[in-house]
């Protein structure tokens, strides 16, 4: 049985799209989508290197998670971009 760090940290995130309406899409550093919402997502992360998308297939935008943090679509929109990682399964390479 694997044992669990209880110390791990976690750190808020919200991301507010500009149309209640919009679907933002929450990927990991490997190119697996974690969570959708639609209008704003919150959630609990450990710190890490993310991507959001607002709308699934548009640009993709890098989020570097760590500390407490709050996004707004226009502010994200405003940086830099990035290409969507290829996601692979187990035993690719």
């Amino acid at each position: 049985m694997k044992e669990f760090d209880l110390n791990q940290v976690y750190y808020e995130i919200e991301i507010t799209a500009n149309s209640p309406i919009t679907e933002i899409w929450l990927g990991d550093d490997k190119g697996h989508f974690v969570q959708k919402e639609v209008g704003t997502l919150q959630s609990s992360l450990m710190p890490g290197h993310f991507i959001v998308e607002f709308g699934l297939g548009s640009t993709c935008y890098p989020i570097s998670l760590r500390d407490n943090t709050q996004y707004i679509q226009d502010e994200l929109e405003a940086g830099p971009s990035c290409p969507r990682p290829k996601p692979k399964l187990n035993g690719e390479n």
